[in-house]
């Protein structure tokens, strides 16, 4: 029996902050995805307040987390 391919919304996949397909993809605490290099330069300007944010929901985390690569979501755009 085939399997078929499940049809995605190239929308969920994009980064709410450049507004662009997902490229590195981090997940941040709260549970949000964003481009590896556009939440680390959101969160650059925030470096000063010592306070980071997530730019979606707004939650706070002291200290800056440490980001890593989702390879769920890196395996899923690169389907794409």
């Amino acid at each position: 029996m085939a399997q078929r391919g499940v049809q995605l919304d190239p929308k969920k996949f994009c980064c709410s902050i450049c507004l662009d397909l997902l490229k590195d993809p981090v997940t941040v605490p709260c549970g949000h995805s964003y481009c590896m290099n556009c939440i680390k330069s959101f969160w650059d300007k925030e470096d000063e307040q010592e306070i980071h944010s997530c730019p979606q929901c707004r939650q706070t985390f002291t200290p800056r987390p440490v980001l890593v690569k989702n390879t769920m979501l890196v395996d899923l755009v690169e389907e794409r």
